[in-house]
Formats: structure tokens, C-alpha cells, sequence
């Protein structure tokens, strides 16, 4: 069952109509399509932005340590091992990127909470910020992203895994096709 927002629907000159409840629950797959389209525009539009390019790149890269850093030391291996430490990071790293999506791209963040949430963009922006922030918090509580993300993870690495042996095979069946 899904978290829920009272809104209140507005008309052109700005009087309340009616107020209505509204559920937020978790993306379904048409919400995750239109999700992806807005943060592909997003980065096509902040490609300069550090933040940003940490928080998506935490998403979906597995953290590795160069042997040839030498900053590299075991300690630091064992410390960027486990979840606390992607936890953390990408945590950071979304809160870092808060910023450019509110202040640079705020038409972005409000439509992709918009699609998150199923709330019209319209009725979304006649809401008071509190009434915003509440969806927003509803959103994330709703979905639970530590685990949607480990799955999207998850499924990149059986993909690029499954990728990379088909390319194998392909490589061993040409180098020993005869000529």
C-alpha cells in the first residue's frame, strides 16, 4: 500500500477547486521509461557537470582500485569493500547533485518527479513546497531505489558478463575456423 498526499487542484486563477487524496506507490515499467528519458536528458544537458557524473556513475560502476595508484594501499581496499562504503558514496554523491538538478535544472526535477510520483505535472506545480517535498519523500520511502538500484546493477553485470562470453566465443570460433 502506497504512501498518501492530499492535493489541492487549482484553477487559472489560482482558487482551490477541490482537494483530492492521491497515492504514491511504487515506478511501474511505463513510469521507469519516461524516468530514464529525463535523466538522459539531464546528462546530455549537464555532461560538464562533476556531481552528476559521480552520482550516475556510482549507479552503475562497480568502485575499483588501481593497483598502479599508488594510493591504492590494502586499507583503502578493504574500506571501499562492502555497502556501507557504496552507501555512502552514492548518498554523497546524490545530495551533491541535488543542487544542479534544483538550481540548473529544475524543470528537469520537477518533471521526473512528476512521472515518479503520477502526479500531472500541471496539479504538481500549483502545490505548495512542503506539499512537494512530502511527495518527494513519499517517492523515495515508496521505492525502495538501495534495492532497485542493486538490481539494476545486478542485471548490468549478468548483461556485460553474458555479452563478454558470447564475444568470447565468437573470437575462439574465428581464430580457429580455417582460413
Amino acid at each position: 500500500m502506497g504512501t498518501t498526499i492530499n492535493l489541492k487542484i487549482k484553477d487559472e486563477k489560482e482558487s482551490i477547486i477541490k482537494s483530492i487524496s492521491h497515492e504514491i506507490e511504487d515506478i511501474d515499467l511505463g513510469q521507469f521509461q519516461e524516468m530514464m528519458k529525463v535523466i538522459n536528458e539531464i546528462l546530455k544537458g549537464l555532461q560538464e557537470d562533476p556531481a552528476l557524473k559521480d552520482l550516475f556513475s556510482s549507479l552503475f560502476q562497480e568502485d575499483q582500485v588501481d593497483p598502479e595508484d599508488p594510493t591504492s594501499t590494502e586499507e583503502k581496499k578493504k574500506e571501499t569493500e562492502g555497502l556501507d562504503f557504496v552507501d555512502k558514496k552514492f548518498l554523497s554523491n546524490l545530495i551533491n547533485s541535488f543542487e544542479p538538478l534544483l538550481v540548473h535544472m529544475p524543470d528537469k526535477a520537477i518533471k521526473l518527479l512528476s512521472i515518479l510520483s503520477g502526479i500531472s505535472l500541471q496539479v504538481l506545480k500549483k502545490q505548495k513546497l512542503f506539499v512537494v517535498l512530502d511527495i518527494y519523500e513519499a517517492v523515495i520511502e515508496e521505492n525502495d531505489l538501495e534495492r532497485l538500484v542493486n538490481r539494476i546493477k545486478k542485471s548490468l553485470v549478468a548483461t556485460r558478463t553474458k555479452m563478454a562470453f558470447m564475444n568470447f566465443g565468437k573470437r575462439k570460433s574465428s581464430a580457429i575456423a580455417p582460413a
